[in-house]
């Protein structure tokens, strides 16, 4: 498969590196990014520097496109992998949220998208019991105030997280408005909510904890077939402490379940 990535800060880079290291099994042929000349310094030590092609030469040439840029470029990204009928793994659960509308046309256009999980892990477990009756779902993410202090919702309102001694919570509501108030922050939430029972019924809390190094989310799950409860601390990416080192290996791991001859679990 010829495969494009799209976006080239922390996780795309990330994807890019790892993706180079197994040239023999993954042909990454370009990159699309707003900062076209700091590709090529980016990707000297490659084994095989990466081309710059725009956003319609990359949809068109590539038969999978990884959607690493922020959530604000997912609409016209999309737009164009269903237009040239390219496949497209994303990490944006908030992205999908917001176009659900689009998403519904793929089958249409003869292709598909895969949500990468990202930060969070279950989700194959969250949505086998969602086949059945599921009672509630509840997620809790606690972060280091440096993964949170430049957040939209946190700028918007004017929350002081600076010097902070005890955690503090700055967010209860349910897992769409906290897509939509975090899209840089959360894309975990909107994934939960999308292997769910649905981002609008799906609570979350999100904290700012001054006694965390690492990124936490705890998932709460109560149904007819198994209750459970997932915990995870993921390490800051160096370049990006609101996004865990995890988010681009759940990306490669998509990748390869597309073209392994054995896939396990959903």
């Amino acid at each position: 498969m010829k495969i494009g990535i799209i976006g080239f800060g922390a996780i795309g880079f990330d994807v890019a590196k790892k993706l180079d290291q197994e040239k023999d099994q993954f042909n990454v042929i370009g990159v699309h990014s707003r900062t076209k000349n700091k590709i090529i310094d980016k990707t000297t030590s490659f084994n095989s520097p990466l081309r710059y092609f725009s956003l319609d030469e990359i949809c068109k040439k590539c038969d999978v496109v990884i959607d690493c840029a922020p959530k604000e470029a997912f609409k016209e990204i999309i737009q164009k992998c269903l237009d040239y009928k390219t496949k497209l793994i994303t990490v944006s659960g908030a992205g999908i949220l917001e176009n659900l509308e689009i998403i519904n046309t793929a089958r249409e256009h003869s292709t598909q998208i895969f949500l990468a999980s990202g930060a969070i892990i279950g989700l194959d477990g969250l949505s086998a019991v969602s086949e059945g009756k599921v009672d509630y779902v509840k997620m809790i993410t606690r972060k280091p105030p440096n993964a949170l202090i430049k957040a939209k919702f946190v700028l918007e309102n004017k929350i002081k997280l600076e010097n902070l001694n005890e955690p503090k919570l700055i967010f209860s509501d349910n897992a769409f408005e906290g897509a939509k108030a975090f899209p840089a922050n959360v894309n975990v939430a909107a994934a939960v909510g999308l292997a769910g029972v649905g981002a609008k019924k799906t609570q979350l809390e999100i904290w700012a904890d001054p006694t965390l190094t690492k990124n936490t989310h705890t998932i709460l799950v109560k149904s007819d077939s198994s209750n459970f409860k997932i915990e995870i601390e993921n390490i800051q990416s160096v370049e990006n402490p609101g996004t865990g080192k995890i988010t681009a290996l759940s990306v490669v791991a998509t990748l390869r379940g597309m073209i392994s001859s054995l896939k396990v679990g959903t």
